[in-house]
């Protein structure tokens, strides 16, 4: 149905802010931002999952730096116990050098 690029993102939170307002019609909306029925409303809904989100607390920062947090203590964990292992079997005569 497109026949230009796709939405900025400025153009796709005017798009959901109009369709949460009910001042034009679905079809007015969509055909001044020329999407379809179902773009429109996945632009809307995501839209609202992410400002749901927001008021949770459930920030992406947030998530990044906690999932970031979470590896670096397994890498700990895991070079850790690699070093451990590799000193284990060095001292048994297990582990050769390549």
């Amino acid at each position: 149905m497109r026949t230009r690029e796709k939405l900025t993102p400025e153009e796709k939170v005017a798009l959901a802010l109009e369709l949460i307002k009910r001042e034009r019609s679905l079809d007015e909306i969509r055909a001044h931002y020329r999407v379809s029925h179902t773009t429109a409303y996945k632009i809307r809904n995501t839209f609202l999952e992410g400002g749901r989100a927001a008021l949770a607390g459930d920030h992406p920062h947030r998530r990044a730096q906690d999932l970031e947090a979470r590896v670096e203590a397994l890498e700990e964990l895991v070079g850790d116990g690699t070093s451990r292992s590799r000193a284990q079997q060095q001292s048994r005569g297990g582990m050769t050098e390549r």
